[in-house]
């Protein structure tokens, strides 16, 4: 039952470094929305095209903060590894 505690033990630190990409996701949309304000005050013509694509590049920056938070739940909750081990330990 060792062994069972230190996968658990893992899977919580695993769960933990997948939720600091939900940190990191926040300052790389912080540096997407500074970088299209900056653009489209330097030029304003462009604004719908730069506005468009901020929101494409914050779509793609939040949805890797979701894949982070699905891992994980995983981690904790339906970790595979547990399952394994517990069919292997009999």
């Amino acid at each position: 039952m060792e062994t069972l505690g230190f996968v658990i033990g893992i899977a919580h630190i695993a769960a933990v470094i997948a939720l600091l990409n939900g940190v990191f996701t926040t300052f790389g949309q912080a540096k997407i929305a500074a970088q299209a304000i900056e653009s489209i005050g330097r030029q304003p013509e462009a604004a719908d095209s730069i506005r468009s694509t901020m929101f494409v590049g914050l779509a793609m920056a939040e949805t890797s903060g979701i894949y982070g938070l699905l891992i994980a739940i995983i981690m904790l909750f339906a970790n595979p590894l547990v399952t394994i081990l517990l069919n292997y330990m009999g």
